[in-house]
């Protein structure tokens, strides 16, 4: 990864092929300088006899967009209701 900031790694991974191809994959995730936006960065790397490429793409996506997301499609774990005030956690 080119970036100097710290991150978050989601995926890292190496697949070596029959055709003597080697391929590393990298996904990670890291505060943007403006902390409301996040970067989600893919960086791809391919090894072959012929030489070596790679490719980095950066996506970029407000907090408060990914979360409203993650409210509308992600699944609701547990419902809490209650008639009493919520005690604190130790």
């Amino acid at each position: 990864m080119t970036s100097e900031r710290p991150s978050l790694m989601l995926l890292q991974r190496v697949a070596k092929h029959a055709d003597a191809t080697l391929h590393c994959r990298e996904i990670s995730l890291q505060l943007a300088a403006n902390p409301q936006h996040l970067i989600l960065t893919r960086y791809n790397e391919r090894y072959s006899p012929e030489g070596m490429e790679w490719v980095e793409r950066s996506h970029r996506i407000s907090v408060t967009d990914l979360m409203r997301w993650v409210i509308e499609h992600g699944q609701a774990l547990e419902l809490e209701h209650s008639n009493e005030p919520r005690r604190a956690s130790a």
